[in-house]
């Protein structure tokens, strides 16, 4: 439930104007930022804990995370209004979407090799 309206006026007459509680539209952006703001964080600690070699392909991952943070900004920024405050339950949908998306990916585990029998690059073929 929001009203649109021309924002050039600043007046407390017109102040509840601007008032909107959510919509479902806010839920698949605002789930994009939780997904790439923990997504980074975990990515950094993964690259901390796993040593040097870890942060070249981090660096990557990084740029595409920041690169959609910076593009959905504006909209972080519209969604937070003049009261500096996102309605609630956008941000429980939200974070319960990212765990769910996040469960299904390290279910599927995509970057991992599936490896059937033995490891023949260890020992060669007399393992």
């Amino acid at each position: 439930n929001f009203t649109v309206t021309a924002k050039a006026s600043d007046d407390g007459e017109f102040g509840e104007l601007y008032a909107f509680k959510w919509t479902t539209l806010l839920i698949p952006p605002t789930t994009l930022l939780v997904i790439n703001l923990v997504g980074v964080v975990v990515g950094v600690a993964d690259a901390i804990n796993n040593g040097f070699q870890s942060w070249g392909p981090l660096l990557g991952k990084l740029f595409f995370a920041f690169w959609v943070i910076v593009h959905l900004y504006p909209f972080l920024k519209g969604l937070m209004g003049r009261q500096n405050r996102t309605p609630t339950i956008v941000v429980i949908w939200s974070i319960l979407l990212a765990s769910v998306f996040s469960l299904f990916w390290v279910r599927i585990d995509p970057f991992l090799s599936k490896v059937k029998g033995p490891d023949t690059k260890q020992c060669g073929i007399n393992c």
